[in-house]
């Protein structure tokens, strides 16, 4: 399923974290990123695996622009059965298989490793909001995150977040450019 993701990804520190998680009012959920790759991957394009519970999902994203902290990204998943999961984790995802379900040309890739994601998503006014903080060689971050199809709104809520919670206005890089980064 192709899909083009619209959203606002904010870097937090810990204090900024803590301030907007005491608005969510919910236990944050784990989930696994099993991340892919080959040696000349580049950090605009994303293979994960996704872990929620015994649910797993296949992603493909490509990021197209970034302009003030909203991305614009190509984004394609496929459900994945346990077995099927492992198997992949195991022996890595071979290009045909991306070419097949995503129509895309990658090389054949193996896993990285993981990132464990206690992700808090909750509503703040009128957007959905999902705050993040994630685990990774020996790293701890956090973030935000919010999709809308509108990008006045996205302005909107940096204002708010800026002026009700002191939150400084810093673009995320990608969760995947910081895990590659961390390996290196």
């Amino acid at each position: 399923m192709k899909n083009i993701e619209q959203e606002l990804k904010l870097a937090l520190d810990e204090r900024e974290y803590n301030i907007i998680y005491e608005k969510a009012n919910v236990v944050p959920q784990l989930q696994t990123n099993y991340y892919f790759g080959y040696p000349r991957m580049d950090n605009e394009t994303m293979v994960r695996i996704r872990q929620k519970g015994d649910s797993f999902t296949l992603c493909y994203k490509r990021r197209m622009s970034q302009i003030e902290s909203v991305m614009v990204s190509d984004e394609r998943e496929q459900a994945l059965t346990a077995q099927q999961a492992s198997q992949l984790l195991r022996y890595g995802i071979r290009g045909e298989v991306m070419k097949q379900l995503f129509g895309v040309n990658l090389e054949d890739m193996h896993c990285l490793g993981s990132m464990d994601t206690f992700r808090a998503k909750f509503q703040l006014n009128e957007w959905t909001l999902e705050l993040d903080k994630n685990v990774y060689c020996g790293r701890v971050d956090y973030e935000l995150e919010c999709e809308d199809r509108d990008v006045v709104s996205l302005s909107k809520l940096k204002n708010y977040l800026y002026y009700k919670f002191g939150v400084v206005i810093k673009p995320a890089n990608p969760k995947v450019q910081r895990f590659r980064e961390a390996r290196a």
